[in-house]
């Protein structure tokens, strides 16, 4: 058995109900999921995400194998068992077992992992653990289960940066990096750059991050940042303010616009942002850029 499966293909091997889930939220790179499940004795097959599975019930005898040898523990309330990504596994059980999974993807360790170790990471594996106890993990996977079963203003938002937090703490305690043979700094070279320039230039109306950035390139926010230093000499967040702020100035002085609407169609969050990093980059106020003649206008930027 080695075609491996999604997360929401896992009732079809293992009985029982579904309870809650995150379907409707649009997460990117987590996905959440209750079930009710019956007592079983099952071979999964090899799920595409790293599953971290809380134990929301009374205690079970759980026993599972991944690769020849059987492990058996108790499963307590607010026990975590892990399995990594692409593993077959073997379970049994002999009562109804209510769980909450959380599924995290192979990108988002994958570059978090890169983030913490500076450096590019070609697999991560989770440790083959049944049962273990770790109270902030067992928070962080309530505190998803939770907003999935109840979402607030912000949910997938939320959900996401507690993935995140989660991601961090099973690669400090639970994981084994494996890097690239003779891998090189990543860097940012001719047309990787130009498209990341044409990017800030296409949504600078928009509320741009680093992230994004890195994102266009398929690089982890650490690693871009530094190599688009490399590149341009520019921090990445310092060549987004500069681009709005050279906008600013074009449209100051060539477009009868509002201030309040330059200053929207620039990406500034309102005219009086605009206003202190206009101001700190030319010594003189929006309104000041406007109605000053063309040929005195200072072109610092």
């Amino acid at each position: 058995m080695t075609d491996s499966i999604t997360p929401y293909q896992i009732p079809q091997w293992v009985p029982g109900e579904t309870v809650s889930s995150s379907d409707t939220l649009g997460c990117k790179d987590v996905i959440q999921r209750s079930y009710r499940l019956r007592a079983v004795d099952v071979l999964v097959p090899p799920v595409d995400h790293f599953a971290i599975m809380l134990q929301c019930s009374h205690s079970v005898e759980l026993q599972r194998r991944t690769r020849s040898q059987w492990v058996r523990e108790r499963y307590a309330p607010g026990d975590i068992s892990l399995l990594s990504v692409a593993q077959e596994s073997h379970w049994r059980w002999e009562d109804t077992l209510d769980v909450s999974h959380v599924y995290l993807s192979r990108h988002l360790l994958t570059k978090v992992a890169e983030e913490i170790a500076d450096r590019s990471v070609a697999r991560v594996t989770l440790h083959d653990i049944l049962v273990t106890t770790d109270p902030l993990l067992a928070a962080l996977a309530k505190a998803i289960t939770a907003e999935a079963r109840a979402p607030g203003l912000g949910g997938s938002l939320y959900i996401e940066a507690l993935a995140t937090q989660m991601a961090v703490h099973l690669l400090r305690r639970y994981s084994t990096l494996d890097y690239p043979q003779n891998a090189r700094r990543p860097r940012l070279d001719g047309p990787r750059l130009r498209k990341v320039q044409m990017f800030v230039e296409e949504h600078l109306h928009d509320a741009l991050s680093v992230a994004q950035l890195a994102e266009q390139v398929g690089m982890g926010s650490w690693a871009f940042s530094r190599a688009f230093k490399e590149a341009t000499g520019t921090p990445a967040h310092q060549y987004i303010v500069d681009a709005r702020v050279k906008r600013a100035r074009a449209l100051l002085a060539g477009a009868d616009m509002p201030l309040r609407d330059i200053a929207v169609h620039c990406g500034f969050s309102d005219q009086a942002h605009m206003t202190r990093l206009v101001k700190a980059a030319f010594g003189v106020t929006p309104l000041q850029v406007r109605n000053r003649p063309r040929d005195t206008e200072d072109h610092r930027t």
